[in-house]
């Protein structure tokens, strides 16, 4: 699974993250991937990691991610584990 940046204060009113920021549109770029609903990341923004699934863009039109598995501090077991499993680590 690839690991993007996301911004984890930049929350859309229904408590999904925004994925629209600077950082992550730029890992998007260079990773090749493209926002699809239901496609899962990991996102992380050097503190923090989580799994999230893509959902298409809501009222404001932007893509979002749906946490799914934490967010966890980087030095987490939960945030290791994490990313053990994704095969990033």
């Amino acid at each position: 699974m690839k690991r993007i940046y996301a911004d984890f204060n930049n929350k859309d009113p229904d408590g999904y993250v925004r994925l629209n920021t600077i950082g992550t549109i730029a890992d998007l770029a260079r990773t090749s991937i493209l926002l699809e609903d239901g496609t899962q990341f990991i996102v992380c923004d050097g503190d923090l990691v989580a799994g999230i699934i893509v959902r298409s863009s809501g009222a404001e039109g932007i893509w979002r991610g749906e946490v799914i598995s934490g967010p966890f501090e980087i030095h987490d077991a939960g945030a290791e584990r994490l990313l053990r499993e994704s095969d990033i680590l």
